[in-house]
């Protein structure tokens, strides 16, 4: 994202200079006014990534020490969620009135499951 707006920069200032220095009049207050709103939108953007990665919800998801591994849709309102709590993987069911423990596992219990799983195919058992 930083060299996205790095570019839209350079690009933004590095090619509108000669454009704006030529351009008098209505079509240069234009031009200037795109390129200004193209800019606080690139802005607009690079701040929200950046609340988002480094903000207070970021900081709270690293604190609590919960990881969402992955999740399967099992119909409108109900999906299975595998989340790693420190060093234990719970596996629940959600549904939308309750969140029910389906299994535990010990961290090396889960990667020894998950190793089953992922063998190569040549190696079918």
């Amino acid at each position: 994202m930083k060299k996205v707006l790095q570019l839209l920069s350079i690009l933004l200032l590095g090619y509108s200079q000669p454009l704006l220095a030529a351009g008098t009049g209505m079509a240069g207050t234009g031009l200037r006014a795109v390129l200004s709103l193209l800019l606080v939108i690139a802005i607009m953007f690079g701040l929200a990534w950046v609340l988002r990665r480094y903000g207070p919800v970021a900081r709270a998801r690293k604190s609590f020490g919960l990881d969402v591994l992955g999740q399967v849709t099992l119909g409108a309102k109900a999906h299975l969620a595998l989340i790693r709590v420190g060093k234990s993987v719970l596996l629940l069911g959600v549904t939308a009135n309750t969140v029910n423990l389906l299994k535990d596992m010990e961290g090396n219990e889960f990667e020894k499951s998950l190793s089953q799983f992922t063998s190569p195919t040549g190696s079918q058992q």
